[in-house]
């Protein structure tokens, strides 16, 4: 069925030419007809029971062709017939075919079609196989061959589509046997095998270039003091050496390789609990702990009342992790980020020192805190609230994510209320400082409208450049104003009821009140104003046939089927075509939700020189969908009704018709 009118008659004019065909004794005659099917086939291109009926006439005709050939000798009948295509003179047949209004677009040979599609099949196969040989390629040349290398995701960037999701290689982590050794006791020095003090850098020593043999390390603060010795041994674990000793302080040693670890504390038997399951005191040889696995653990040290908590993070070297906690009214938070050089904020202060393998451990004084990160490229993830209590250690997660490339646009100088689309779809409002901003626009050439009730509307186009501002600002954010009618009142939904033609008095109201249901016709008139006037109804469409979705079609300014104004209501858009000498134009298209069934109001306002539509749902307010100017045309004297294309169905409440 045709998008804007019935196909029946081409489908009999079609029928009739193949039965003449198979009468016909002239060559002439045959090109005639193979012209007639031709203009048939383009003015029906959407259309796939005529272009299945087409199919079958041509083939006719060029059978018949080539048996005149054979029994007349004509030399090369098809390819002249084909060659000349062209209408040559009126046909046996007084049927006539509407033209379709839109993409009236003649088809390319089906012979040529095919080799065209399968070239570019070839095509596109040798590309992808050169293009993932590439990426292999690159992948060997720049990728470090360490297992412990996170893969960088592939990711597709393009002028329309942001880069989303993409995952950074973590920071690497060395596998040599390693000393991690954490305190709070700070500002504090540390000495290692009794050399000179140093500075303690934020409560954090790392070692991991660490010679075989015992090792001692003592570490003194303002509020405490603790020593401790280890051993080292090439590819194992170092191993703390009892006793651990602390001054107005906790320590905790934890030697761990492939999964299982060793425990040793400066508390004599100190009861031991790992994610919250008991493992039993901590005896002078300290305690085995097994199934530490790949991942971070809470371990507890208690003894009587005393509790104290800390975050085992796992890392694949063998190690030995010490905590030095005062007993002070003090906490630890452990911040984990993954990412290396993150800034942290404490309470919107920031903090002097930035990650280090992903991770980073602050000592705070007891209390509620406020703390959020930033690093460049990422997206900042929201704040989150600690509180730090006494001797525990608290443990929060950032995920950072790759920050989209985008860029922003900034209207300025508006009229209040001015909608802003990019690429038709709304993206700001102006508010009552004339201001508009989005910050999220994909990068490229884009179309920036202006919108406003009672105005022109204006465009401009515009390159948007990552992180860039496209700006706009006064004058030419400056709207012209245009004559704009009252509005209608709301009407409430109630019963449809459609005239069948029509049938309106001129120069005089028209009221149709409650509901009727309409199935099919194609163009379905319902009124003829004769005067300036606004037309205000309800409507819902449903649509038969399969695999299609209900669209809710309206006309007006409709002289002849080659001549109107269609409005369409899709569900997800509401879009305006005018339709000139059986030409379609697409003039505005909108966001505009209605779900299946759901009554759409629409108002409708006719005036010899401009017609100018508004609908809404009852969930939704208005949506101008503009002004159509008439190019001299007297619109009044045109026609309103529905389009009703096959077996569609429309339901009409309150069709009301008023003058200006």
């Amino acid at each position: 069925m045709d998008r804007f009118g019935p196909s029946a008659p081409s489908l009999d004019e079609l029928k009739q030419i193949q039965s003449e065909v198979r009468q016909s004794q002239s060559l002439k005659h045959l090109r005639q007809y193979f012209g007639r099917v031709q203009e048939l086939r383009r003015i029906h291109s959407g259309n796939f029971d005529v272009q299945l009926a087409v199919a079958e006439a041509q083939e006719e005709i060029i059978q018949r062709a080539r048996d005149l050939e054979r029994s007349q000798g004509a030399a090369h009948a098809e390819e002249r017939i084909i060659s000349d295509g062209s209408f040559g003179g009126p046909i046996p047949s007084d049927q006539t075919s509407e033209e379709l209004p839109e993409h009236a677009t003649p088809h390319p040979d089906s012979k040529n079609w095919r080799r065209a599609t399968l070239l570019a099949l070839a095509l596109t196969a040798i590309i992808c196989i050169v293009f993932f040989y590439l990426i292999q390629t690159a992948r060997r040349i720049n990728l470090p061959p360490t297992p412990e290398a996170a893969p960088m995701a592939k990711t597709a960037e393009s002028p329309k589509a942001p880069v989303q999701n993409m995952k950074v290689a973590e920071a690497p982590v060395s596998t040599a046997p390693t000393v991690r050794l954490y305190t709070d006791l700070i500002p504090g020095t540390v000495s290692i095998d009794d050399g000179d003090p140093q500075d303690l850098k934020d409560g954090e020593l790392v070692l991991d270039h660490l010679e075989p043999g015992r090792h001692s390390i003592k570490v003194a603060g303002r509020s405490g003091t603790a020593a401790f010795s280890f051993d080292v041994s090439e590819n194992t674990a170092p191993q703390a050496v009892a006793p651990l000793t602390a001054t107005n302080a906790v320590a905790v040693g934890i030697s761990a390789q492939d999964g299982n670890g060793h425990l040793l504390t400066s508390l004599p038997q100190a009861d031991i609990s790992l994610d919250g399951k008991p493992l039993g005191p901590a005896g002078p040889d300290g305690l085995a702990i097994g199934a530490l696995g790949k991942s971070d653990h809470e371990l507890e040290v208690a003894q009587g009342s005393d509790r104290q908590r800390f975050i085992l993070t796992y890392t694949p070297a063998p190690v030995l992790t010490v905590y030095l906690k005062s007993v002070l009214n003090l906490g630890t938070v452990t911040l984990m980020t993954k990412q290396d050089g993150v800034s942290i904020f404490i309470q919107d202060k920031l903090y002097r020192r930035k990650t280090e393998h992903g991770q980073i451990r602050i000592p705070l004084k007891v209390g509620t805190y406020v703390i959020h990160v930033h690093k460049d490229g990422f997206t900042d993830p929201p704040p989150q609230q600690v509180e730090v209590k006494k001797s525990e250690e608290t443990e929060l997660t950032f995920n950072l994510e790759p920050a989209a490339r985008l860029a922003s646009l900034d209207v300025r100088g508006a009229v209040p209320g001015t909608a802003v689309y990019v690429d038709k779809e709304q993206v700001a409002t102006a508010g009552a400082d004339g201001h508009a901003s989005a910050v999220s626009v994909n990068l490229g050439d884009h179309s920036i409208e202006l919108r406003l009730e009672g105005s022109a509307p204006k465009k401009f186009q515009r390159e948007f450049q990552a992180g860039n501002t496209v700006s706009l600002g006064a004058p030419e954010t400056a709207l012209q104003k245009i004559a704009v009618e009252s509005k209608v009142p709301e009407q409430p939904a109630a019963a449809p009821v459609p005239a069948e033609s029509s049938s309106a008095v001129a120069a005089k109201p028209v009221e149709l009140p409650g509901e009727q249901v309409r199935r099919g016709g194609g163009f379905v008139h319902y009124s003829e104003p004769k005067t300036a006037g606004r037309y205000s109804f309800q409507a819902h469409s449903r649509i038969g046939g399969f695999l299609k979705h209900d669209k809710l079609q309206w006309y007006a300014g409709y002289e002849n089927s080659d001549n109107y104004i269609l409005f369409t209501v899709d569900g997800k858009h509401a879009s305006v075509r005018v339709v000139r000498s059986g030409k379609a134009e697409e003039i505005n298209r909108i966001p505009f939700s209605a779900s299946s069934g759901e009554w759409v109001q629409v108002d409708l306002s006719v005036k010899p020189d401009a017609i100018s539509t508004k609908i809404k749902t009852p969930q939704s307010g208005w949506h101008d969908l503009g002004t159509v100017a008439s190019g001299g045309r007297d619109f009044t004297q045109d026609k309103v009704g529905f389009y009703l294309p096959g077996n569609d169905e429309v339901a009409v409440a309150n069709f009301r018709f008023a003058n200006h």
